[in-house]
């Protein structure tokens, strides 16, 4: 009785997005805690390129499967 589910086709460069966010929230989250300002700035621009990779990476993705 257990039902098969279909794998969602991510592309890796949306998997690393993902992965750039989440580390990057970690490194401000340390920044934060430990009160060093440089390694919660260097997290923020780890977000904000794994954001624009992830969209980019999603967009992309989703024009392919129009065509």
């Amino acid at each position: 009785m257990s039902k098969k589910k279909k794998k969602i086709q991510m592309p890796s460069a949306a998997r690393a997005g993902i992965g750039l966010l989440i580390m990057g929230a970690l490194l401000v989250a340390f920044g934060q805690y430990l009160e060093r300002g440089a390694l919660s700035l260097y997290g923020v621009i780890i977000v904000a390129c794994g954001f624009v990779l992830y969209m980019t990476a999603s967009i992309v993705a989703k024009r392919r499967a129009k065509i």
